[in-house]
């Protein structure tokens, strides 16, 4: 899928609106997947308007934790 430039008045309100999915736990695929951006436009759009992006790896619940020897 393929979208058109996004048009610069758009692109902040966008950003920031991938940035507020993002902290509501999101992760870029699924950004990706909701909008039909690529993920390099996810991660720079995110980036573009200062988001703390989170490490590898998604988030870690218990069934996750290591067990203890």
């Amino acid at each position: 899928m393929t979208h058109a430039k996004i048009p610069a008045d758009g692109r902040e309100r966008l950003a920031l609106d991938m940035q507020a999915r993002y902290y509501a736990g999101s992760s870029i695929r699924n950004l990706r997947d909701h909008y039909g951006y690529s993920y390099g436009t996810v991660h720079s759009l995110l980036l573009s308007v200062g988001t703390t992006l989170r490490g590898r790896g998604g988030v870690k619940g218990a069934k996750h934790k290591r067990k203890q020897s």
